[in-house]
């Protein structure tokens, strides 16, 4: 037996719980970044593709609500929530390969209910950067004729493809051919074109984080503005709306999902706007050149890195807070994090 396989049987002799925290590293990551909590579920191109724990909470409450005395029932909300995951990952790898043809990246994808959390690190280029924006758009306009031409064609019925979008649901009605029969793969169809049609509106028409329109947003600012400028505007137009559609929301009735939807994209804007404000004096931070500032965007000098500061671990905090913002920092990292900066502003 080596030393690493004793060590690790050790430690596990020692720690009965350390195959729980491991599943729990692997969902949570550190913990202090909510957007990371995901379970992986598949590979695509070597890009791991992850539910979010949010979205893995919403199908399950979905399900729940098929139960006996609830208007829907099973046979309709399953296929919904298929669809919603199939296009959800589809519009979400469509997004990665627009990325990849731009000279980007896609580190990983993140699903929830409304399309990806973790945009794609693309080059320095606007026009790159809206494109890619807009590929999961097009993607669910393509597709809505696709869906809607048959399904009209086949029910013969308008209710089939219009409905109330603020529940973030399809059709309520049943999806019935004229004479009244109704089949497993009509009701299918209904589904995909609903979720389709509620994915294109939402995204379409928010421009709040991380809906499509908000990075559309951000890339036609940086044709004017400073990198930090542009998303400045971007998060407090998010904010903005989130709180307007929000109210709005509370005094319309089945409009429910519709709040929920903008408390959590309000939170996120919140998120990047602490980001922004940690960039906006993050030249102050030892090792770190944050790229753009709120006061000067020519500084290009990095800060040295005091003595007495271990430098592969400095290195591998501000890599993580390039990746992942300031947010994602554990507390041990911030305490680092903030020796680094003291002893650097002790020895100017």
């Amino acid at each position: 037996m080596s030393d690493r396989d004793w060590q690790s049987s050790e430690y596990q002799d020692r720690d009965r719980l350390a195959g729980v925290k491991a599943m729990l590293a692997r969902v949570f990551g550190d913990g202090e970044n909510p957007i990371a909590w995901g379970f992986r579920v598949a590979v695509f191109r070597g890009i791991p593709i992850k539910l979010h724990l949010l979205f893995v909470v919403y199908l399950i409450a979905e399900l729940i609500f098929t139960l006996p005395g609830n208007r829907l029932g099973f046979v309709y909300v399953l296929p919904r929530l298929i669809a919603m995951v199939m296009l959800v990952l589809s519009r979400e790898v469509v997004h990665s390969l627009a990325a990849k043809r731009a000279g980007g990246e896609t580190v990983e994808i993140m699903l929830w209910p409304m399309g990806g959390l973790v945009a794609p690190e693309l080059p320095d280029d606007s026009n790159a950067e809206l494109k890619v924006a807009l590929s999961p758009i097009l993607f669910h306009l393509m597709l809505f004729p696709i869906l809607a031409i048959p399904l009209y064609i086949l029910t013969q019925d308008w209710q089939a493809l219009l409905f109330n979008p603020l529940s973030l649901r399809g059709p309520e009605a049943a999806i019935t051919f004229p004479d009244g029969t109704e089949t497993w793969w009509l009701v299918s169809l209904g589904a995909i074109h609903g979720v389709n049609l509620v994915l294109l509106i939402f995204n379409l028409l928010l421009p709040m984080y991380p809906l499509d329109l908000a990075r559309v947003l951000e890339a036609v600012m940086k044709r004017t503005n400073s990198v930090y400028r542009a998303q400045w505007i971007t998060v407090h137009t998010g904010l903005i709306v989130a709180t307007a559609v929000g109210i709005l929301a509370i005094v319309m009735q089945n409009a429910t999902p519709l709040f929920a939807l903008c408390v959590v994209c309000g939170l996120i804007c919140s998120m990047h706007r602490r980001r922004l404000q940690f960039l906006a004096t993050a030249d102050m931070i030892p090792g770190y050149s944050p790229g753009f500032s709120s006061t000067s965007e020519n500084k290009s000098e990095v800060n040295k890195v005091p003595a007495g500061v271990d430098q592969v671990e400095l290195d591998r905090i501000l890599s993580k807070i390039s990746s992942h913002g300031i947010q994602s920092l554990s507390r041990k990292e911030q305490r680092t994090l903030k020796r680094a900066t003291e002893t650097s502003r002790e020895s100017k």
